[in-house]
């Protein structure tokens, strides 16, 4: 006898085509449900991220692989929109023993994600559920002294503004490339459903062209991407001037151009031709406020392959001294058009400006990244790549002969030689380490700058200068200006302006020890002689960095 008759085979396909459904329906739910992959790394010996700028959809699953490949521990702390990071953790470091006891972790309400204190060279997991209200989310490492350049923005993007009023019109006729529509007479005109771009009007195949019209309601003054997939021709027009052209017969590949647009409606038009053969319109935008958004019923494959993450692209390249400090004559953020850095193998580095002829700044950790000046033609100034970054002065000629107490410092012209001063050059010795010279008044003058320790422990730079020749009576070299100093343990604590370079702030405090060092209204200053020595050192907090109310 059969084992199965026609009403149970009928019942076993329709069993199993249910079960078919079923796994397609959990495989597609676990595909829906995979979540956004983002890595975040700190930058070894830079206080930095190397994200500054994360994207994700509202509500998305986000896994979130934090790593530290640096030599000190470091965290990372989501925050709601508007936080002042920095002011969170300076309020928590109020009470630094509960801080300790908490592993620096904030605990505080506009905190809603964060990981653990992340030891060297570990990483850490996190899964979580992105906000589901669209906004920009601050997030900081809250290690003492870190919040100042470790922070970024998670930007969470919901869909942007669609298309409005929009109409079409039908035209018939057969073209290899778009037509003079002015010169036609449409066949059809009407109002578009839902406002989605589509194809579906009185169901032709082939040889048709539409042309669609509608307004936009841009958000804000700002730059956007224009996407669009088109089989066949497809041009974008915004007020009547082309932003995209995809124009001849082809098939369907995502082609994306951008344009600055002010905020406010705007006209769009959006022309299209079928020849034969497929068909298909995708049209769509972008902005760095949103997600990208379709402006049409068909989307093709991977039109919206997750938001893109900012890179920055001067970063990458970075010169790291090991065995012998290293060298870089460039244009450096805070040393002006002819800087001389100086990076030592201890984490200590120094600027020195060949401009006016005179110590500029200093800081800790990584040297320089000469990303920028190798990338785009080299342009612009590279900040340091490191942390605690000081200018005790801002460029100014280093001595001055001060007939009164009050009198003003020479001032100094950016791509001008200060008047007395002559530029000699500098040599290296032995060890690498470079000697400046330059003459002033008649005046030699040699400078050199050593350093000791390492940067993990304190350290400590020293500046000595030598002057041969006739010294002029009541001059002086520059220590420090528009500064507030005060007496520290044989030492002076300078707090100079903040220090602002290519959009990170660093509260710029030092301590500098120098024999006969005074203090003159704003300045500081130390009276000529043959030989001088400055010595500069950072001041310290828990975790070994300044963490100074920004």
């Amino acid at each position: 006898m059969s084992s199965t008759s026609p009403v149970s085979a009928s019942f076993v396909r329709a069993t199993f085509s249910c079960v078919i459904a079923a796994v397609a329906l959990v495989a597609g739910h676990a595909q829906a449900e995979e979540p956004v992959q983002i890595t975040l790394k700190t930058l070894t010996a830079q206080m930095k991220f190397d994200l500054t700028d994360i994207a994700v959809p509202p509500g998305a699953r986000v896994k979130l692989t934090f790593e530290n490949p640096d030599d000190m521990p470091h965290n990372v702390v989501f925050c709601s929109p508007g936080t002042d990071v920095v002011q969170l953790v300076n309020k928590m470091l109020e009470q630094p023993e509960l801080a300790l006891k908490n592993n620096f972790l904030p605990d505080d309400p506009k905190v809603w994600l964060k990981s653990r204190l992340v030891n060297p060279h570990e990483k850490q997991e996190i899964e979580f559920t992105a906000p589901t209200v669209a906004g920009n989310y601050p997030y900081v490492c809250s290690f003492p002294g870190h919040a100042a350049s470790m922070q970024g923005v998670l930007r969470v993007l919901g869909n942007g503004p669609r298309l409005e009023h929009l109409k079409f019109a039908l035209y018939l006729g057969a073209w290899k490339s778009l037509p003079d529509f002015t010169t036609l007479t449409p066949h059809r005109v009407g109002d578009v459903p839902d406002n989605l771009i589509q194809l579906n009007f009185d169901d032709y195949k082939n040889q048709y062209a539409l042309v669609f019209t509608g307004s936009l309601n841009v958000p804000e003054n700002s730059e956007y991407t224009f996407y669009v997939a088109s089989d066949d021709g497809c041009r974008i027009f915004i007020d009547e001037e082309r932003v995209l052209n995809a124009d001849g017969i082809h098939p369907a590949s995502i082609k994306d151009s951008k344009k600055k647009l002010k905020k406010g409606t705007h006209a769009v038009r959006v022309e299209y031709f079928q020849a034969d053969g497929g068909a298909a319109l995708y049209v769509g935008w972008k902005g760095d406020k949103f997600d990208t958004t379709a402006w049409s019923k068909w989307t093709p494959p991977n039109w919206k392959a997750g938001v893109e993450q900012k890179v920055n692209e001067f970063v990458g390249m970075p010169l790291e001294p090991k065995n012998a400090p290293v060298i870089y004559r460039n244009f450096i953020a805070g040393a002006g058009n002819r800087a001389i850095g100086v990076g030592f193998p201890s984490g200590l580095n120094f600027a020195w400006s060949a401009e006016a002829m005179n110590f500029s700044m200093a800081w800790r950790g990584a040297f320089i990244d000469t990303a920028r000046h190798w990338k785009n033609r080299g342009g612009g100034h590279q900040p340091p790549a490191g942390f605690d970054v000081v200018r005790p002065a801002e460029l100014a000629p280093p001595f001055a002969v001060l007939g009164e107490a009050n009198a003003e410092w020479p001032t100094f012209t950016p791509d001008q030689p200060p008047v007395g001063y002559s530029w000699k050059g500098y040599s290296l010795d032995k060890d690498g380490i470079p000697s400046f010279r330059y003459t002033w008044n008649g005046v030699e003058v040699e400078e050199r700058i050593d350093s000791t320790g390492s940067f993990k422990t304190g350290g400590a730079l020293v500046r000595t200068l030598t002057l041969k020749g006739e010294i002029p009576a009541k001059s002086f070299l520059l220590l420090s200006k528009k500064a507030k100093v005060a007496s520290a343990a044989g030492a002076f604590a300078v707090q100079a302006e903040k220090l602002s370079l290519v959009g990170t702030n660093y509260p710029n405090q030092i301590l500098i020890k120098a024999d006969g060092a005074t203090v003159v209204g704003d300045s500081l200053l130390v009276p000529a002689r043959s030989k001088i020595q400055i010595t500069y050192t950072w001041p310290e907090a828990v975790g070994g960095h300044s963490h100074v109310a920004q």
